[in-house]
C-alpha cells in the first residue's frame, strides 16, 4: 500500500514556523512516485471490494485496497487546488482523510457511482481544509492588527500620563473588554520577549565597550585594591 501522510485529520496540517520543508515540486514528485507503485485495479476487482466493505464496518483488506488504488485520484484533485494557501503535501493529506471517510460512508450513501462519490468527498475535504486555513490566516491578521493598536495606544498614553500606562488603561482607551485586553497584552509581551532573545543571539559580550565612568567605585582594575 502506498504510504499515507503521518498525521491524518483536520488540524494536522503543518504549522507555521515549522522547519523548512522541501519545495512543492519535490513533494509532488515524492507523492506521485508512491502512488505509481500501487498495482492498478483488475477488471471486476472494485465491484468485489465494494461488496466486501458493504458486509462489515470493520477495517479489512478490501478497504485498504480501495484506499490505495484511489490515492491517484486524491493527488489529481489536490494538484488542481494548489496555490490557495496549503502545500501539495497538506492538500494530499486532507484529501486522503476525505477518501477514508468516503470509503466508510459509501455503503450507506445511496450513490451508485463509487468513483464520483469518492471524488466529491475528497474535493469537499480539501475545500474544508482550505477554508479553515484561510480563516486561520484572517484571524492571525486581526491579532497582528490588534497588537499594533495596543502598542500605539500604549505609547500615546505614556506621553499623556508621563508614565507607563496599565493594561486596563490601554484597554479602556481601545474600548476592549478586559479579556480581550489581556489576550493582546500577552501576545505583545511574548513578541517582545522573543525579539529580545533574538537580539541576544547577535550580541558578543567581548565586544561591548564600557565607559570607565559608568563603573561603580571599586570596579576599575582587577579588584579595586591599590
Amino acid at each position: 500500500m502506498a504510504p499515507l501522510p503521518e498525521a491524518m485529520g483536520p488540524g494536522a496540517r503543518r504549522r507555521r514556523g515549522a522547519p523548512a520543508e522541501p519545495s512543492e515540486s519535490t513533494d509532488l514528485r515524492a507523492i506521485a512516485a508512491d502512488v505509481r507503485r500501487v498495482p492498478p485495479l483488475r477488471p471486476g476487482e472494485q465491484e468485489r471490494l465494494l461488496q466486501s466493505i458493504s458486509s462489515t464496518r470493520e477495517p479489512n483488506p478490501a478497504r485498504e485496497r480501495l484506499l490505495e488504488t484511489h490515492l491517484a485520484m486524491v493527488l489529481a484533485v489536490a494538484t488542481q487546488k494548489q496555490g490557495r494557501g496549503l502545500g501539495i503535501g497538506d492538500l494530499f493529506q486532507e484529501g486522503s482523510v476525505g477518501l477514508l471517510r468516503a470509503i466508510a460512508s459509501y455503503p450507506a450513501s445511496g450513490r451508485s457511482d463509487f468513483d464520483a462519490y469518492v471524488r466529491d468527498q475528497v474535493a469537499l475535504a480539501i475545500e474544508d481544509a482550505l477554508a479553515g486555513e484561510a480563516e486561520a490566516v484572517r484571524q492571525e491578521g486581526l491579532l497582528v492588527e490588534a497588537a499594533n493598536d495596543y502598542e500605539r495606544v500604549e505609547l500615546l498614553l505614556g506621553r499623556e500620563l508621563r508614565r507607563a500606562p496599565t493594561a486596563a488603561e490601554i484597554g479602556a482607551r481601545l474600548e476592549w473588554t478586559p479579556q480581550r485586553t489581556e489576550q493582546i497584552r500577552e501576545i505583545v509581551a511574548e513578541a517582545r520577549r522573543r525579539h529580545d532573545e533574538e537580539l541576544l543571539l547577535y550580541i558578543d559580550p567581548e565586544r561591548i565597550d564600557v565607559d570607565p565612568g559608568d563603573l561603580l567605585p571599586g570596579e576599575e582594575g582587577d579588584d579595586g585594591r591599590d
